[in-house]
């Protein structure tokens, strides 16, 4: 009963979550929960995540060096080069937290690295606010463009990951 009290007092302020198949989500662009994102598949980053991080060049770090947050999977589920419209908030974080909850499933996922099992990590789905999804080649989406999905995996204690998840 007490490790249930503990997990939902943690869960009801925003702390400890854990390793699920139901990802946060975040957006990215001008006026998203992150300015900027432009990190690619398999590229670990400085930088807690949460609302007003940025992750542009200079967050940048390499997977064997202590990072907080490494890319385990992108996707571009619209074309960037078409003209469409933006497909709304809501679908594109339902198409974000399924997206990632197949790379967790798939085993794209190494079960642990450096004695970290993947059950004490949580995962987002970075998905496009409508700003970057309308301008999908601007400043603040990086080469990978403007509607890039991409699956963020951090330490759920907040701790430094120390070498990379992502199956190679």
């Amino acid at each position: 009963m007490a490790l249930l009290v503990v997990f939902a007092a943690g869960a009801l302020v925003g702390g400890w979550r854990p390793f699920s198949s139901r990802p946060e989500v975040y957006t990215f662009g001008p006026g998203g929960d992150l300015p900027t994102f432009s990190l690619f598949d398999g590229q670990c980053a400085s930088g807690k995540l949460g609302a007003g991080a940025a992750y542009g060049s200079g967050a940048d770090t390499p997977c064997g060096d202590p990072h907080d947050v490494e890319v385990v999977g992108t996707a571009t589920p619209l074309n960037q080069s078409r003209q469409v419209s933006y497909p709304g908030a809501d679908e594109l974080a339902d198409f974000g937290r399924a997206f990632c909850a197949m790379v967790v499933a798939s085993g794209q996922l190494a079960p642990s690295a450096s004695g970290v099992d993947r059950s004490a990590l949580r995962v987002a789905a970075i998905v496009p606010g409508e700003a970057a999804f309308d301008a999908p080649n601007g400043p603040d989406v990086g080469s990978s463009g403007g509607r890039l999905v991409s699956c963020l995996i951090t330490r759920a204690d907040g701790q430094k990951l120390t070498d990379r998840f992502s199956v190679i």
